[in-house]
């Protein structure tokens, strides 16, 4: 009995041993963990809010002959399609690249932007603060632009949500009312669905060129055609690099 009693004790001190080393290894990884989302998180509110400092003023702006909203020098041989979402976390990580692309491509003239809207991840509220960033800019000429890059703010720091259209008019200056009247005209969020579909664009972030006045394609360059997300920076550079060589 007295040797039971030995053999007893090692086994009975050695579970709480084992615990307590397995707890401490959970609790290292799940900080691990936390530091990373939120590292992650500072990326994309940092990047966004860095990314809101384009001077749109000084850019000229147009829309295409379907509505899109288009910015750059009108004469410029390329122009880069992005078909996005605010609510989409890819989206979100790729607006950085979006406003890095414009202050070295399209504010330099060499190439022009557009915007497509496409709902993905947040469906209807997407479709209706894009049906308001429209009317925004029919209300405040030039508003569209500053209002997607608040989009993304929003979007960013949790406050994309029922409430972002009035978020949206206090920090435009617009009246969200007036805004309200003019959403239910507007139809320009379909018009960029139905091209999206129709180009075969199933997911956001989405990037493709038009030369000229053409139809819209995939980004091929170096034998890669890049026709799922969006396209590394790099890569638009180069794209708008051969575009502007060739002309």
């Amino acid at each position: 009995m007295s040797t039971s009693a030995v053999n007893k004790t090692p086994r009975q001190e050695a579970a709480p041993a084992v615990g307590a080393q397995r707890q401490r290894g959970l609790l290292v990884i799940g900080a691990v963990v936390v530091i990373a989302v939120v590292a992650v998180i500072l990326i994309i509110v940092l990047g966004s809010a860095n990314a809101a400092k384009v001077d749109y003023a000084t850019i000229p702006q147009s829309r295409t002959s379907d509505g899109a909203f288009v910015l750059g020098n009108p004469e410029a041989p390329i122009t880069l399609i992005e078909f996005a979402d605010f609510a989409c976390p890819h989206c979100q990580a790729y607006h950085p690249t979006m406003q890095q692309f414009i202050q070295e491509q399209v504010v330099t003239g060499k190439a022009k932007f557009e915007y497509r809207i496409m709902p993905t991840t947040g469906g209807e509220l997407s479709n209706f603060t894009g049906q308001l960033l429209v009317c925004a800019d029919q209300l405040s000429p030039g508003a569209f632009w500053k209002g997607k890059d608040l989009m993304y703010n929003y979007a960013t720091t949790g406050r994309y949500n029922r409430d972002v259209g009035r978020l949206l008019a206090q920090d435009l200056g617009i009246s969200y009312s007036d805004m309200l009247a003019c959403s239910s005209d507007i139809d320009q969020v379909s018009i960029d669905l139905a091209l999206a579909s129709n180009m075969g664009v199933t997911g956001t972030p989405a990037t493709m060129v038009r030369y000229g006045d053409g139809a819209p394609q995939w980004i091929s360059f170096g034998g890669v055609t890049y026709d799922r997300g969006g396209a590394p920076i790099n890569i638009l550079t180069s794209v708008v690099n051969a575009a502007n060589q060739v002309q």
